[in-house]
């Protein structure tokens, strides 16, 4: 993707976008992030005779009109939750928590995650209880919900606030709803991201804040790859992001399966390095560094028991 500004006037910013298959796109941005006009040359003006490559080449070449506004200009024009600058911004002060923070903040969310694990004979929750129930009107097995935060900074760069749990859930094909529990109040305005995840058996606060940090890293992929763009090095990595491209991801043939884990993609590898609730010397006995298996395979077992 390649772009330049070619006019402004009192309302909006034009940029003409040389998408990744050579095609020029007009794209008038205004200055509070709204597309106020779009034409190209290269792909069916009519959505619904574009294939769904075509489709995601047109959602590309605006999202990436958005983002080198911002980059150039003084505008704000790119959504908060594309915006891969300050999702890096949330990492940092997400792995500078202490244990004490991340109770504060995210207990509710860790209990919540773990208490799927009541069951099984190979997590110890220790009696762990569930926060929330989940809702009476969603389908599928017990884990499939997915869990969010909205985290929210201060001037400092610092975690001001965050969101109470919120809870995503099918209740019908291809139909979710959202339940909110929110018992603090947080800032009137954007969050600056928001975590989102998938019951995980974690049993100590720590690994778990590394499990955020790690899907907001996911996360920052996605929104290179949403603006059709190969994203730097330290974010081409492996596992679930936001779920949207998660989506995008399983069922749309033009991108690779970047949310799998054991994916075969070139250049990018799963990561998720979490720090263990355990000493060195418990460590060294677990790892094996000439074995075949994964890091994270070789050690999930001292992750998930106390």
């Amino acid at each position: 993707m390649e772009a330049q500004v070619i006019d402004r006037d009192d309302q909006d910013i034009g940029v003409e976008v040389d998408d990744n298959n050579g095609v020029e796109h007009r794209i008038l941005v205004s200055y509070d992030g709204d597309i106020s006009g779009h034409s190209q040359d290269g792909y069916p003006d009519d959505p619904e005779r574009r294939s769904t490559s075509e489709q995601e080449t047109i959602f590309h070449a605006r999202r990436y009109a958005k983002y080198y506004v911002a980059q150039e200009t003084e505008y704000d024009t790119i959504p908060w939750d594309l915006n891969p600058g300050r999702f890096e911004t949330v990492r940092d002060a997400l792995a500078a928590l202490t244990a004490d923070e991340l109770d504060d903040y995210f207990g509710d969310l860790f209990a919540q995650s773990l208490s799927h694990y009541a069951d099984d004979p190979d997590v110890d929750t220790g009696g762990t209880e569930r926060p929330y129930e989940l809702p009476t009107d969603k389908i599928g097995p017990d884990g499939a919900v997915l869990y969010e935060q909205e985290i929210y900074l201060d001037e400092s760069d610092d975690i001001e606030a965050v969101s109470g749990v919120i809870v995503e859930y099918y209740v019908a094909k291809g139909e979710r709803t959202t339940v909110r529990h929110d018992e603090a109040p947080v800032p009137d305005r954007d969050s600056d991201a928001r975590i989102e995840i998938s019951p995980a058996p974690f049993v100590d606060l720590k690994p778990f804040r590394d499990y955020l940090v790690y899907n907001l890293r996911c996360q920052i992929r996605d929104c290179y790859v949403g603006m059709g763009l190969e994203p730097p090095a330290a974010y081409k990595v492996l596992g679930p992001g936001q779920y949207r491209f998660t989506g995008k991801y399983q069922h749309f043939e033009c991108y690779p399966a970047y949310f799998d884990v054991n994916a075969d993609i070139p250049g990018y590898s799963h990561e998720f390095a979490p720090e263990l609730p355990i000493s060195d010397a418990e460590l060294g006995g677990l790892v094996d560094l000439g074995s075949e298996r994964s890091l994270y395979s070789q050690l999930k077992g001292a992750l998930f028991s106390r």
